[in-house]
């Protein structure tokens, strides 16, 4: 090791040599992140089953004021409505028949029903909706049903959050053992969150089973871990 004078003082000083940090310890610190990472997405999981089964938990509620909902809380509460517009809103793929419908108890409010129940109505027109926890989440005309999809914003961020967070950081460490790598673990949660949190909102939204919902999470899961791990290696 070659000495180095000192500008200042003209002393010969040798460089300062680097410490090297134990293999034990690397391979010990690697894998506490890989199951801090794996817990956050295992607790982001937990978050979604949860936010799942809230969401599609008034099919089976009772209506609020009849024998079988008895004291339970909460309950279906029904109430009228009436159609003030109807609009159609399409694009290449699809067309969305909408019908914007006023309440006593809340603010005016747009709504997605079949092509069907939009043409049996008019302006003027009066409905039944049926509200769970202050949101409409079924309209009810004439034989004509409409299911309301409520997407609860907020519990879809911290499930996207959570589970993006964990995947990029359990992507980081089993991709590749390089110090500067820690930067990708930004540059794939981005998109890896935005994945998360469309495929929450489309499951949330179809209410298939819950085992069929289940399993294409994981399995979108794996799939999105995997493209993650892959990337962070080519870096």
């Amino acid at each position: 090791m070659e000495d180095v004078t000192d500008a200042w003082t003209g002393n010969l000083s040798k460089p300062k040599q680097r410490r090297k940090v134990p293999p034990a310890f690397r391979l010990a610190w690697r894998a506490l992140l890989v199951v801090i990472g794996l817990s956050t997405v295992g607790l982001g999981f937990v978050r979604f089953v949860d936010t799942f089964e809230a969401s599609g938990a008034y099919r089976s509620a009772p209506l609020c004021g009849t024998p079988a909902a008895g004291d339970v809380v909460p309950c279906i509460r029904q109430e009228s409505g009436r159609v003030t517009k109807k609009s159609v809103s399409s694009d290449d793929d699809s067309v969305t028949y909408l019908l914007t419908i006023s309440r006593e108890t809340a603010p005016t409010d747009e709504y997605d029903v079949s092509r069907a129940f939009y043409w049996d109505v008019e302006v003027g027109t009066t409905v039944d909706l049926m509200v769970w926890k202050d949101s409409v989440v079924r309209v009810v005309y004439h034989g004509h049903q409409a299911d309301q999809r409520n997407i609860p914003w907020w519990d879809v961020l911290e499930i996207a959050l959570l589970i993006g967070a964990g995947t990029s950081l359990v992507a980081y460490r089993l991709g590749t053992a390089d110090r500067w790598a820690w930067g990708s673990v930004l540059l794939i949660a981005v998109p890896t969150v935005i994945a998360t949190g469309t495929g929450c909102v489309v499951l949330i939204a179809c209410q298939w089973s819950f085992a069929v919902t289940l399993t294409l999470a994981i399995l979108a899961w794996l799939i999105t871990a995997a493209i993650a791990a892959t990337v962070v290696s080519e870096l």
